[in-house]
């Protein structure tokens, strides 16, 4: 699975060329369906085309900028490592590909910037959660969503106690092992282990000094990979370990009350992933619900502090006015914003160069700094189709043309 972050996301967002092609596919992970996903992408492609065509662009410039997406259908490696889903980001002399832990639905735009909304349950503040499967033999860093979760190439983590510290024996493992093993009587070791590491036994003066700097290289890797994240983590690991990883660890967003607790390399990436989404999602709602209390009051205390109205918020987002934005997950609303005037233009079908503005607001409050949640149509605020808190009065309201 491929990173995908915020310098990422800036990155796509402020890339401008004449032709930004995006694509997004769900993919079939099973060997046996692997063909159905080249037919897929190649189906996209040809959308691609055809958008182009009706903007106006010659064949001959078309599969100039076509051709080297198209000899990715051919890469039998890519292919062998997907996800749930791939985002793909072409211009004239670009393309980049992302196999994440998202089921996208299959849409295809031409315009004259990325499409980005599809990828928001991976930055949304509601929905995207890491991972770390914690053992001596076996560390994974892994990125999930409610969807699904997937491993992330995290070369600075160390993968294993050997890995860490070439030579170490693995006396202390089989110790906890048979240890954790007679903890209950029908020698489960896959109970929630909850409360702070200081209300259970220091087993670290019982276990190897190699195996405390293991914790601790992995935490520096976890660092260097997370340092700027917001989004939890939660650890996945024998009882014992759990402690001694929060003695060490620096990373602000970690779990601490709730873990999976078991040993990681027993599970299925199905059964970790419905594990940690149960330790992670009652965090994810309690925030919601605060975020929405708080719009609430807003709304009907001090409308100048939240708004529903699309005209206020876009130009919010592109001024960095908006302090939380809530957008609905599969809805679009097809036009243009011009920053300089302050003017948007709205359509009710997609013409050619039109991008779809709450894509245009979701980023641009990210970027800002405004936590953005990303909700089902029916669970908006209110009732609204687009709905933000602001930061300070947002007094500024685009005029529309057209």
């Amino acid at each position: 699975m491929d990173t995908f972050d915020r310098a990422t996301l800036r990155a796509l967002a402020e890339h401008n060329s004449d032709v930004c092609i995006s694509l997004f596919m769900e993919t079939m992970r099973n060997e046996s369906d692997w063909s159905q996903n080249t037919i897929r992408y190649k189906n996209l492609l040809n959308q691609a085309r055809d958008a182009m065509r009706e903007q106006d662009y010659r064949d001959d410039q078309i599969e100039t900028i076509l051709t080297p997406a198209r000899a990715l259908a051919d890469d039998t490696t890519f292919w062998r490592q997907v996800s749930d889903g791939v985002a793909f980001f072409l211009t004239p002399d670009t393309l980049q590909t992302y196999r994440l832990p998202l089921q996208f639905s299959e849409m295809v735009t031409v315009s004259d910037h990325f499409h980005l909304k599809p990828l928001f349950p991976l930055l949304a503040s509601n929905n995207r959660f890491f991972v770390l499967a914690l053992s001596q033999n076996n560390v994974k860093l892994m990125q999930g969503t409610h969807q699904s979760i997937g491993e992330m190439d995290a070369r600075a983590v160390p993968s294993s106690l050997q890995d860490a510290s070439p030579g170490v024996e693995d006396d202390a493992e089989r110790e906890i092992q048979n240890r954790t093993a007679n903890r209950t009587p029908d020698g489960r070791t896959d109970q929630m282990y909850h409360g702070h590491p200081h209300d259970s036994d220091d087993n670290s003066r019982t276990v190897k000094p190699e195996l405390q700097q293991f914790f601790r290289s992995v935490d520096e890797g976890i660092m260097e990979y997370l340092g700027d994240e917001e989004a939890p983590l939660v650890v996945a690991g024998v009882s014992e370990y759990l402690p001694m990883y929060r003695n060490v660890n620096s990373y602000s967003h970690l779990v601490e009350n709730d873990v999976v607790a078991g040993n990681p390399d027993d599970l299925r990436p199905a059964e970790l992933h419905a594990k940690a989404w149960a330790v992670v999602e009652p965090i994810f709602e309690q925030t919601q619900q605060e975020a929405l209390d708080a719009f609430d009051q807003h709304y009907h205390q001090n409308g100048n502090l939240a708004s529903g109205d699309f005209h206020e918020i876009v130009p919010a987002s592109a001024y960095g006015r908006v302090d939380t934005l809530f957008v609905p997950v599969g809805e679009h609303r097809w036009g243009r914003f011009d920053p300089t005037t302050n003017t948007v233009e709205l359509h009710d079908d997609r013409e050619p160069g039109d991008y779809d503005l709450l894509n245009y607001a979701a980023v641009h409050a990210h970027l800002n700094g405004a936590t953005v949640y990303a909700l089902r149509p029916e669970n908006m605020p209110n009732g609204q189709f687009v709905a933000a808190t602001f930061r300070y009065p947002a007094d500024v309201t685009a005029t529309e043309e057209g």
